[in-house]
């Protein structure tokens, strides 16, 4: 069956900001000609960041304070990639050419910088100029967050937790959203979805409108799950040890279930020389993986998770005769 999709309204057509790697020879040219100076967040984290006012908008720009910008970064959630972030304020003609005719900012990820204008004019939806440049901080946290395997990188896919929580892996297989999409499906996009809740942690009250895919509108746990990915990021696969005895061949398998918190890949490693009969099922039973000629020392199962909270393993011996068995699973 396939699921069609109404299109958003043509007000909500026009993307807000774009994601660009290395800026072009004349962007470059622009940011040459800025004046950047680093300044405390204010914060009492001791937090600095790089603000760059071009030449054109230290001219002209009616709000182009490095300080206040600074002081409100500080109001946001953050950790250490504060100190390697530059804000560059431009002037309106310059955010068009540095970010693409009509969008509010962009995010250029190898420099770790966001470009936004100099004037405190509200975006087209209705966001704050301060709204807007926490959606770009969504994007920088991102950007120094791991995403679990096989899954695209997190400016892409979003942060752990968030991403997890809001079935990301789910909406994929079933073509509702399109990680890294580059602005063709900026508003299935889960990298943008994951700037713009960003942005409303800072702001629950006063928010723009929520334009994006209504399933990954943010309720209370997606938000908590934004704060914990920015403050305790995920560092990797964790590693979990089963210990038992096995039925021999042709006894009943011996079940184990086990949690699976986090999407990503799954990987079990037989501990010893025995080899093992392994099924891998949902917590409804559904096959998921299995091994029917035996795993043993130097071989493992992968699975990728996704959607599933808990898994149950079935073992038995692929001998006749059992004994006891020791599993390692990693998961994310």
């Amino acid at each position: 069956m396939v699921l069609l999709l109404a299109a958003p309204a043509a007000a909500d057509l026009r993307p807000r900001d774009t994601l660009i790697g290395m800026p072009s020879a004349g962007s470059a040219r622009i940011s040459a000609g800025a004046a950047t100076s680093r300044y405390a967040v204010d914060d009492g984290s001791g937090a600095t960041v790089a603000i760059a006012v071009t030449a054109a908008c230290r001219e002209t720009c009616t709000a182009a304070e490095p300080q206040q910008i600074a002081n409100f970064l500080g109001t946001l959630v953050h950790g250490p990639e504060m100190e390697l972030l530059t804000v560059q304020l431009d002037t309106p003609s310059q955010v068009d050419f540095d970010c693409g005719y009509g969008a509010q900012a962009c995010y250029y990820g190898l420099q770790n910088k966001i470009v936004i204008g100099g004037n405190d004019t509200p975006a087209e939806d209705g966001a704050s100029r301060e709204f807007v440049l926490a959606h770009e901080y969504g994007h920088h946290v991102a950007r120094h967050r791991l995403s679990p395997a096989p899954f695209p990188p997190a400016i892409d896919w979003g942060t752990a937790r968030w991403s997890s929580h809001e079935r990301i892996c789910q909406l994929r297989r079933d073509r509702r959203v399109f990680p890294g999409s580059f602005g063709l499906h900026y508003f299935r996009d889960p990298g943008e979805a994951f700037a713009e809740a960003f942005a409303r942690a800072r702001f629950p009250v006063g928010a723009p409108p929520w334009r994006w895919l209504p399933a990954l509108k943010p309720d209370d746990r997606a938000l908590r799950a934004i704060r914990r990915d920015t403050l305790r990021p995920w560092r990797g696969r964790t590693a979990l040890r089963l210990r038992g005895r096995v039925p021999p061949r042709r006894g009943r398998p011996a079940v184990r279930a086990f949690r699976t918190p986090l999407d990503g890949k799954v990987s079990l490693r037989p501990r010893g020389a025995r080899r093992y009969l392994l099924r891998l099922t949902s917590r409804s039973g559904h096959l998921l993986r299995s091994a029917p000629r035996g795993l043993g020392f130097g071989n493992r199962l992968d699975f990728t998770v996704c959607g599933q909270t808990r898994l149950r393993l079935a073992l038995r011996s692929a001998i006749r005769s059992g004994g006891a068995f020791r599993l390692l699973i990693q998961r994310p």
